[in-house]
């Protein structure tokens, strides 16, 4: 960012941007309006709106390098001052722009990043900004509008950040309004909605229900987030609003029932803040029909030990009674079956199954197969490769159990590898936890379920936990987990 100079009458200041913000819990009274949105690859800038200049005293004028550009943070000015704050837009050539100070009041940024100029931009020149010590106080506070502009006169205009994303700009959406009067166009916003949501595509479709699944990046502020569903694209149902915050992808999920079979619909999701609501893509799924062959799904093999595993996956029954298995062995042909379960409705369940007698470090092939009065349908074929006949154990932190304002259930899972082996947990308030169980010795190569009971514990605190285990091949330790007394 180039820092810019403005001129008056036998005097110039030198001006360091940055910009007076203030987040507001009420709505600004029309005046002017930025909105940043992300749209495809890149992030666009766009304003319009009259400005009342009443009580603003003209600080002089810009004669070169004030081109649309964003700064949420701050940034060193190279004159003892801080950069903080930027938006403007208008052309990337602009002509001389007027500035008038805009008072004492309102945040100086809108997020923490590094910002950048504009790639393009058209329009009338238009931004806000200040000139602040290294410390951040002792701010001038700046308006910016074209040379000679008519206060309450229309403007318009525009600027896109190319290849930019909120994340790689640094800001944070939200409602940003800064005002000098009470009156009517007295006040600049500043809108930054949360990024566009993804819609994927819905999943477990059964014949009266599914699962709707999308994602969002909150970009560090509160956001709610839910589908909207129906059989056109009017949508005209909604599933409940879930809470998201932080600044990296979260992937969204919500089951449906209730459908109708054989029908089309539609569905998207919706994300909000106080900055506005953006859509996702819509999307289409076709529900079964009321009976028919089942549907299957082979899910990956859980407790992998040296000679035994658990078959996991899924099964909808179709609205017929159903039995499925499990085929496994060393190769597609398999050669081995589990014992046969039934299943009945039209929902999705999860199954499994637990196998032994197998070799160790050797892979297996396996597959769920399920069959109806409608038909046999079998899942895609999966592997596992067994663990060796010894070796370091194997470890799960499993959640809590059983707390109390001065206790707790500590639960975890090992698998000792075929050697003697000593398991405890550390606990404590931090992850450097600080206390330990009293150690348990284990024997062979399955999965075994673990528990240790401490007291001692402090009312209403975090404590966080992992399960550690030792043989003769290692040390292996679980991964943390937390549970907070009442």
């Amino acid at each position: 960012m180039k820092s810019l100079k403005f001129f008056k009458p036998a005097l110039a200041t030198t001006l360091a941007i940055v910009v007076g913000w203030l987040l507001s819990v009420r709505p600004a009274e029309a005046g002017y309006t930025v909105t940043l949105q992300q749209v495809g690859p890149d992030v666009v800038a766009t304003g319009s709106g009259a400005i009342n200049l009443t009580g603003l005293i003209h600080a002089g004028y810009l004669t070169y390098g004030w081109g649309p550009g964003v700064l949420p943070g701050a940034a060193d000015d190279g004159w003892g001052g801080v950069i903080a704050g930027r938006i403007s837009t208008g052309p990337t050539i602009a002509g001389s722009v007027d500035s008038y100070h805009l008072g004492p009041s309102g945040p100086t940024s809108f997020g923490s990043g590094g910002g950048a100029d504009a790639s393009s931009g058209s329009g009338d020149t238009v931004g806000t900004a200040a000139d602040c010590s290294k410390d951040g106080s002792d701010c001038d506070r700046f308006l910016i509008v074209p040379r000679g502009y008519v206060s309450g006169t229309f403007l318009s205009d525009s600027a896109t950040y190319s290849g930019k994303t909120f994340a790689t700009l640094g800001v944070t959406p939200g409602t940003y309004v800064w005002t000098w009067g009470t009156g009517a166009n007295q006040n600049f916003t500043l809108k930054i909605p949360p990024a566009p949501p993804t819609t994927s595509p819905a999943t477990n479709v059964a014949s009266f229900s599914a699962t709707l699944n999308g994602s969002v990046n909150p970009n560090g502020a509160t956001t709610t987030v839910y589908f909207q569903y129906g059989p056109t694209t009017s949508y005209g149902s909604t599933t409940p609003m879930q809470t998201q915050t932080g600044n990296t992808v979260r992937t969204i999920s919500a089951n449906i029932t209730g459908l109708t079979a054989s029908t089309v619909y539609h569905f998207r999701i919706v994300a909000h803040n106080s900055a506005g609501t953006t859509y996702g893509g819509d999307r289409t799924f076709t529900t079964l029909s009321p009976t028919g062959a089942p549907v299957v799904t082979t899910n990956p093999a859980t407790l992998i030990a040296s000679l035994s595993a658990t078959l996991n996956g899924s099964v909808d029954p179709h609205g017929l009674t159903t039995t499925f298995y499990f085929q496994y062995g060393t190769t597609t042909s398999y050669g081995h079956t589990t014992i046969m379960q039934g299943r009945i409705g039209n929902l999705y369940q999860s199954v499994s199954a637990n196998i032994s007698g197998l070799s160790a470090s050797t892979t297996y092939h396996f597959r769920i197969v399920a069959v109806n009065n409608a038909g046999t349908v079998y899942g895609a074929d999966r592997t596992f490769t067994t663990l060796s006949a010894t070796g370091a154990p194997v470890v799960i932190t499993n959640p809590a159990t059983n707390v109390t304002s001065s206790s707790a259930t500590l639960n975890g899972t090992v698998d000792p590898h075929g050697l003697t082996t000593t398991v405890y947990f550390q606990y404590g308030t931090t992850t450097s936890y600080g206390h330990t169980t009293a150690s348990q010795s284990k024997t062979g190569n399955t999965y075994q379920a673990v528990a240790a009971n401490i007291s001692g514990l402090t009312a209403s605190t975090t404590y966080h936990f992992r399960i550690v285990a030792t043989n003769s091949a290692g040390t292996r330790y679980g991964s943390d987990r937390t549970f907070t007394t009442p």
